[in-house]
């Protein structure tokens, strides 16, 4: 999606914000189609309606909604010329400058749960704080100073802290210490998924790294998830496996090396299995469906 300069252009801090009525038709082109941000973002939808999916839920956001997208997230969106709203993307380097006491952002429910109900609604009683806010950052981004980019960032720190606070109210977040919860420890285990699925792909050895059970890591998957461990990292090659037939030339073969099989024969069954369809008709299939 295009955007306006970035804040601190040329370092590797990304902050920017814009009006969605603002939108060229082509960004609207693109949002319609499943695609990938290496970025956090948020969308508060206004007025008029919106339809954000993602490979497992979607969702219809109207007037007074607020969406919170982490990277990484393939989605599609639909926005039509008569949403209003504000759309503000930034990345973990930007939420981290000048911060002593951090909380990483993949550690916010509000982009990480596993119901994925990484939405809020604002209620009128909150509706002109957060609006304020917004406001001074769009005045602060417009119109930049020395000052500026620390003052956004603690602005838009604050955005957050608000939004958290109404999503543990609409959500009901337990109450537990922060290391022992069962959304800690599913977050944590998707971390480890997502850096090691092409080499470690049985749940015992995932148990090991998170100091528990394979027994017990499959209670907490389940019930955090409605899935078990081991489906979790089998969705996880199967998505990689998709993503590489839809925008890749590579081989059923050469995918399979690259995933960590060995032998690519069992790959291919692998795929049709807990796909239903073979290599070749899914790349036929999503790449007429999507080009």
């Amino acid at each position: 999606m295009k955007s306006q300069p970035l804040i601190d252009e040329g370092s590797e801090k990304i902050f920017t914000i814009r009006k969605i009525s603002d939108f060229a038709e082509d960004e609207i082109e693109h949002n319609l189609m499943p695609h990938l941000h290496d970025f956090y973002s948020i969308f508060w939808i206004d007025s008029g309606e919106a339809i954000h999916a993602t490979e497992f839920v979607e969702y219809s956001l109207k007037a007074d909604t607020v969406l919170f997208v982490p990277p990484g997230l393939k989605h599609r969106m639909y926005i039509d010329q008569s949403v209003t709203g504000i759309y503000m993307l930034f990345n973990e380097e930007f939420i981290q400058y000048n911060q002593k006491n951090h909380m990483p952002l993949k550690e916010y429910r509000l982009f990480n749960n596993p119901e994925f109900k990484s939405l809020i609604k604002v209620v009128p009683e909150k509706k002109d704080k957060l609006k304020n806010i917004t406001g001074f950052i769009f005045d602060e981004f417009q119109h930049s100073d020395d000052y500026s980019q620390e003052i956004i960032l603690n602005l838009l720190h604050l955005f957050l802290l608000e939004s958290r606070r109404i999503f543990d109210q609409q959500y009901e977040a337990p109450k537990e210490e922060m290391d022992s919860t069962p959304d800690v420890t599913i977050i944590k285990f998707k971390q480890l998924i997502e850096k090691n699925y092409q080499l470690q792909k049985n749940v015992s050895s995932y148990a090991e790294m998170l100091n528990m059970n394979p027994s017990c890591l499959n209670e907490v998957a389940k019930k955090t998830t409605g899935i078990t461990a081991g489906e979790l990292i089998r969705n996880r090659v199967i998505e990689e496996t998709k993503k590489l037939l839809y925008s890749s030339s590579l081989s059923g073969k050469e995918i399979a090396f690259q995933l960590g099989f060995d032998d690519p024969a069992y790959f291919s069954r692998f795929f049709r299995k807990y796909t239903g369809t073979t290599l070749k008709d899914f790349r036929d299939h999503s790449r007429k469906k999507y080009h």
